[in-house]
């Protein structure tokens, strides 16, 4: 029986930064939003890096906006830095754009 490859890594740099790597899709999403219900505690921006996701789907951009919407009612903010353009592609096309910090 062969194993099932990892679809998304997701590390903790520090209690304000996440790099993610790989794909955010219906079968990844539920465990990434599980991982967060909560943000670190803390000031200040909280950063995902994703420059290294493949892919994303609708079911990531709906764990995108939750973490947003929790930084925001925490008084933080969620910063998306340097996505990948595949991620860029679906911010944009959902019009989301001008709604998320992408740096």
């Amino acid at each position: 029986m062969s194993e099932v490859p990892v679809r998304l890594t997701a590390i903790d740099l520090d209690a304000d930064t996440l790099v993610l790597e790989g794909e955010i899709d219906a079968h990844t999403a539920p465990d990434l939003a599980a991982r967060y219900v909560e943000l670190p505690a803390g000031d200040g921006d909280f950063v995902i890096d994703m420059s290294k996701v493949d892919f994303m789907d609708s079911s990531g951009l709906r764990v995108i906006i939750e973490l947003h919407q929790r930084a925001e009612q925490a008084s933080r903010r969620l910063v998306l830095r340097t996505p990948s353009q595949p991620v860029i592609r679906l911010i944009e096309v959902s019009g989301l754009n001008d709604h998320l910090h992408v740096d």
